[in-house]
């Protein structure tokens, strides 16, 4: 045990930090959808409002574009700052293991990890490896030597 143990983080803690940044990638989301569907020209104005219907390859593009902006967000927040939107209002941090702040690589590592922790949906692998770990880190946190503490 380290002395960060009794700071970090579990599964509701966090989970109530990725609701709130769940609101965040809706955003983003919108913002890839809109403009891809802008370029292509799959975006029409109806009685109801703007509407963006991307099929095919924009779809692609605007789904890997969307991955893109939602790990993008996490890995300069946790970079900057420790915190994204979520974790800042929930008052906790990322930290790597020792405790000072990560490097890029190290969250950029454990963001682009968060793609595994998704599967099979919503979290499911995330949840078992937090659970289950005795430092509570999910598999991004345990490849990239990080932890997840209380501000």
């Amino acid at each position: 045990m380290d002395a960060l143990d009794s700071d970090r983080c579990g599964v509701g803690i966090r989970g109530v930090a990725m609701a709130i940044d769940s609101v965040v990638w809706i955003a983003l989301f919108m913002i890839a959808v809109s403009a891809v569907g802008a370029i292509t020209g799959q975006t029409a104005t109806t009685a109801s409002g703007v509407e963006t219907n991307l099929t095919g390859t924009p779809a692609a593009i605007g789904l890997g574009l969307w991955l893109a902006l939602a790990i993008g967000y996490h890995t300069l927040a946790e970079w900057w700052t420790g915190k994204t939107l979520g974790k800042y209002l929930v008052s906790i941090r990322v930290v790597a293991a020792d405790g000072t702040a990560p490097s890029l690589g190290a969250v950029l590592g454990r963001n682009v990890l968060r793609l595994v922790d998704w599967l099979p949906f919503f979290y499911l692998v995330r949840i078992v490896a937090v659970a289950l770990s005795d430092g509570q880190r999910r598999l991004g946190d345990r490849v990239a030597g990080t932890a997840v503490v209380r501000s």
